[in-house]
């Protein structure tokens, strides 16, 4: 077998050297064995900044009980529930937004961590597109424009993900101030109220 010799940083070859230990594994076999997955995720059309993301997504489902399931039954089970009992169906949906919103600030305690991860983390939400932007800071208080693409096809889940995200920030010092809700997009503003020592 040809052996061939890579440059890496040395931060990374201390970490895959303990995680060779940890493993019980040479780091010849564990560099091998990583590489190899790597390689064949690139092979089949996907890219390295797919693979956290994608084990995170998967650890997630499993932490928070939850199962993939595909976009156009989530769109016809709202449609049916929200004709049947909106209300039932908006509080259910801001109730998961609390659950969702409870694991990640054990994960991400202050949100503004969060933030940033979103982008990792959408398709475990109901979109598919999040946006932030500051847009004012004073001394008690700070207000960021979110926009949220791809929210659900229809108005009916649109108005489904807006309590969902209600509900996700109901855990953090964030509250919607103006929210503006149409097919798929929601345009909203958030406040958090700061308090001296923050």
């Amino acid at each position: 077998m040809a052996r061939t010799t890579i440059s890496i940083d040395q931060v990374i070859a201390d970490s895959l050297a303990r995680e060779a230990e940890k493993q019980n594994k040479t780091l010849f076999g564990f560099a091998n064995e990583s590489l190899a997955d790597v390689l064949k995720i690139c092979e089949e059309g996907g890219s390295t900044k797919e693979i956290y993301s994608s084990w995170d997504f998967g650890r997630i489902l499993k932490d928070t009980d939850s199962l993939p399931v595909p976009g156009v039954l989530i769109e016809k089970i709202v449609k049916r529930m929200y004709s049947v009992d909106s209300k039932w169906l908006l509080d259910a949906m801001f109730e998961e937004g609390v659950n969702i919103g409870s694991y990640l600030k054990l994960r991400f305690p202050d949100f503004e961590n969060l933030m940033p991860r979103l982008f990792d983390l959408q398709s475990f939400l109901p979109i598919k597109r999040v946006e932030f932007e500051p847009i004012s800071t004073t001394t008690d208080r700070m207000t960021v424009s979110v926009r949220v693409l791809g929210a659900g096809p229809s108005l009916e889940a649109t108005k489904c993900a807006e309590q969902f995200l209600a509900g996700l920030l109901s855990q953090y010092p964030y509250e919607i101030t103006q929210t503006r809700v149409t097919d798929g997009i929601i345009d909203a503003k958030i406040t958090k109220k700061v308090t001296s020592g923050n």
